[in-house]
């Protein structure tokens, strides 16, 4: 997996984590799904975002992003 892909990730599961608590209802296709179970046109759509930022050097993979973890 690369760092584009764990950070997709993680943003997924921390942003349905907190989409209720900010009053907000996530699309049903979506919702509480573990990754893997996410659409593949939405994963890849947040990874490429990802991608795009790791690029433009506006976020930087740290060690544990590195990681093959």
């Amino acid at each position: 997996m690369t760092a584009a892909e764990r950070v997709a990730r993680h943003f997924h599961e921390t942003y349905e984590l907190l989409a209720p608590e900010h009053g907000w209802d996530t699309q049903e296709t979506t919702r509480a799904k573990p990754w893997g179970e996410v659409p593949a046109h939405n994963r890849e759509l947040m990874v490429a975002t990802v991608q795009q930022l790791l690029d433009d050097g506006v976020i930087r993979p740290g060690e544990t992003l590195d990681a093959d973890a």
